[in-house]
């Protein structure tokens, strides 16, 4: 498995040009072989977590330094926008021109207010998707993508597959519960490095506010819904997510003494609180 996740790591990582007040710039690193296990997972000490499924890694040896139940499947809620941007990362041009479906119109949750007939940039719509979890962002870039929500779902399950994620399925680009949209920390830890490595994910992710506009004119105010983004500058993203059935998800990549971390918390009912448990831990644990 660490072989695996050395493979895929190349992150670089840049505040955003569109946002008036980005997070700090992480270096770029890359991890082209797995070093030697330090003694910091033997020093962790991370108190008890309200989330029912945790992982902790090392970004650059790619060691595993806490979990609880890593590869029990649950629901990931908005975690799902990482697959949908990855896909369209992948396969569009930023500057392509995506005219909102009406689908979009119906589409509840989270949403920037997106009105069908509306045109944006694919990558207006991408910080529409990463920044404030927008549904309707979610569905007009499947649609715009596959011509059909249950097409650009085949795709995203195809694409896990690829990944080696053999514990999640998707049912929807959006995250909305489904008893067959699932994951597990463990697998949202190799899908969420896999979409680091593209600078421009990097980039939105880390970026704390954003104004958009469509090709008319019209303009919409993001903001990060990761609080810890906000506050922490040793913070660089990554995403949240809400729903009845996942509880409070969250993955955030961080830094301590400039040395990068990646930690993921499903099914929590106090993410942040969770989240700052295991910042403090590694802090703890490297002085």
């Amino acid at each position: 498995m660490l072989s695996v996740l050395a493979s895929i790591l190349v992150l670089g990582l840049i505040p955003s040009e569109l946002s008036p007040s980005p997070s700090p710039a992480l270096p770029g690193i890359e991890v082209v072989s797995i070093s030697a296990p330090d003694m910091l997972a033997s020093r962790l000490q991370v108190p008890a977590l309200s989330a029912s499924s945790a992982l902790l890694i090392d970004m650059k040896s790619g060691q595993e330094l806490f979990s609880i139940a890593p590869d029990e499947r649950k629901p990931m809620a908005s975690l799902t926008k990482i697959m949908t941007a990855l896909l369209i990362l992948e396969d569009h041009n930023l500057g392509e021109t995506v005219t909102v479906p009406l689908v979009a119109d119906d589409i509840r949750g989270s949403t920037v207010g997106l009105q069908s007939g509306q045109r944006l940039s694919v990558l207006n719509l991408l910080y529409a998707l990463l920044l404030p979890s927008a549904n309707d962002a979610a569905y007009t870039l499947a649609t715009f993508d596959a011509r059909s929500v249950g097409s650009f779902v085949q795709r995203m399950n195809q694409r896990a597959l690829s990944l080696g994620l053999k514990n999640t399925h998707f049912a929807n680009p959006a995250g909305l519960d489904h008893d067959q949209q699932f994951s597990t920390s463990r697998d949202l830890a190799w899908l969420t490095m896999a979409a680091l490595k593209n600078p421009q994910f990097s980039k939105i992710v880390g970026t704390r506010t954003a104004r958009i506009t469509t090709m008319d004119g019209e303009e919409f105010s993001l903001k990060n819904t990761n609080e810890m983004l906000h506050y922490n500058e040793d913070v660089f993203g990554v995403k949240t997510g809400t729903t009845d059935k996942a509880g409070e998800c969250l993955i955030v990549l961080f830094t301590e003494g400039d040395h990068p971390y990646l930690f993921i918390v499903l099914g929590s009912s106090d993410r942040y609180a969770d989240g700052l448990k295991i910042l403090q831990a590694v802090h703890a644990a490297t002085q």
